[in-house]
This record gives C-alpha cells, structure tokens and sequence, in this order.
C-alpha cells in the first residue's frame, strides 16, 4: 500500500493540450478574443497547480500570441519570459520544441518594440532548424519571415529583402501556403515603403507586391477558413494603406461571413 502512494506521487498529471488548443481556434473562429483569453489564462493556471512544465510552455506559446493580437504589452512580456524561463530549466534550448517557442517569444518582442532583443533567438533557432530539419521545412518560411520583420524594423531592408523571399520559396511549394505568401507579399510592400527609393521606384515596387499577394487571394485551391478570415483581416488594413479601397473591403467582407459561419 506504501508502495502505491509512493508510485501516485510521482504520476505528474498534464493538461489536455491538444484540446485547449482546439478550444481556442473555436474561438478565434468566432473572432471571440476576450474569451479566448480568459480560456488560456483557466489553463495556465491548471498547468500550473499540476506541475505540468509541457502544458504550461504550450499555453505561455499561445498566450504570446494572443497578447501580440490584442496589444497587451506587460502581460505578453511575462508570457515571453516565463516561456524561456521553462525552456532553460528544462534543458530543452536546443530541440525543435524549444526552438519554436523561442521563435514566439523573439516575435513578440518584435511586436513590443524589442526586435534587438529578439534577434539573438532568431540566429539561435536558425542554427538548431539547421541541425535537426529539411531545408524545405515550412518551419523555415515562419523563421525566415519573422527574421525579416525584425530586420525591417531594425532598419536592414536588404537583408529583410532577403529573408522575405527565401521564406515564398518555401511557402510557393507548400499545400495551401497561399496565405503565406499572401502575407509575406504584403510585408514585402510595406518593406519598400519603408526603403530610401525614388516614389516611382517605391510605387511600382509595392504595387507588384500588392497584386501578387492579392492572387494568392483569389486563388481558388485556397480553402475559405477561419485562418482566410484571419489572413483577410490581417491584409485589408495594408490594401486600404496603399489605396486599394475596394479589395480592402472586399476582405473584411469574406473575413465577417467566415466569422458570421463559425
């Protein structure tokens, strides 16, 4: 009977990740942020009193996003250091594991005004994905294209340049990664508005950018999910940006009838 105490103290019990993770897409399928938050906030906590150090990196890894989505600052920097904090005490630096949450945790320092900061894990991730993936990994595309969005930011526009297209290279050949790149077209543009060139340079530039992101749009192999909606609203506020009112309504159109289904 000792025995069997003694074995039920060691059972570390967990929390269901995958489900809290299906959970949360219901909701941000509904565009329903404030109660996803408080659903990833019940689940810390229930990691927490468990001892559950897997479920709680896998929370603090959605809560950086959710944070840098609703532009709360403090608590999306305790996120980014609670998560490296379990990275480290858990030897896991130098894992795939490890390397994705501090590709999140680098991203949301960028989205704080700390792209100097991040970039350090970002060279770090680069060296483990090298050692452990096919260079044709849509891993790489995330790594690559959020290392340009720091280099924008940090004022290095030709290697953002670069960065930006070696990430389409891998997302052109990947099954539905037309979001992707429908993405990554519209940062590229944003990146040239950015850029010391001439205003017809820069106009026809952003204009081959804007058009290209708009046909992997339109592209009708591309299933009309929550994460077209989502990339839909991601891309009309830059559409509406560079003058292309239409378009710019036309997505948050399809985004609200997405939303609307769900």
């Amino acid at each position: 009977m000792e025995q069997e105490k003694k074995q039920e103290k060691t059972v570390c019990r967990s929390i269901p990740v995958k489900k809290v993770i299906q959970e949360l897409d219901e909701y941000f399928e509904k565009n329903q942020l404030k109660e996803a938050g408080v659903h990833l906030r019940r689940w810390l906590a229930e990691a927490k009193s468990l001892g559950d150090w897997r479920g709680e990196l896998a929370v603090q890894n959605e809560l950086m996003g959710y944070y840098r989505n609703t532009l709360e600052e403090e608590p999306g920097l305790l996120a980014v250091r609670e998560g490296l904090n379990l990275i480290q005490t858990h030897h896991i630096e130098d894992t795939v594991t490890g390397a994705t949450s501090m590709i999140n945790a680098a991203t949301t320092l960028k989205a704080f005004g700390r792209a100097g900061e991040g970039i350090k894990y970002y060279e770090a991730v680069f060296h483990i994905f090298e050692k452990k993936l096919d260079k044709q990994d849509y891993r790489f595309a995330g790594l690559y294209n959020n290392m340009a969005l720091a280099w924008t930011d940090l004022g290095e526009y030709e290697k953002a340049k670069q960065y930006f297209h070696m990430a389409m290279e891998i997302t052109s050949k990947l099954p539905g990664g037309m979001m992707e790149t429908a993405m990554t077209w519209v940062n590229l543009a944003c990146l040239y508005e950015k850029w010391c060139l001439s205003q017809e340079d820069m106009d026809e530039k952003i204009s081959f950018c804007m058009e290209n992101a708009w046909l992997q749009l339109e592209d009708p192999g591309a299933a009309r999910d929550g994460y077209y909606g989502f990339t839909c609203m991601k891309c009309a506020d830059s559409f509406g940006h560079f003058g292309y009112f239409l378009r710019k309504k036309e997505l948050e159109k399809r985004a609200a009838e997405i939303y609307e289904r769900a």
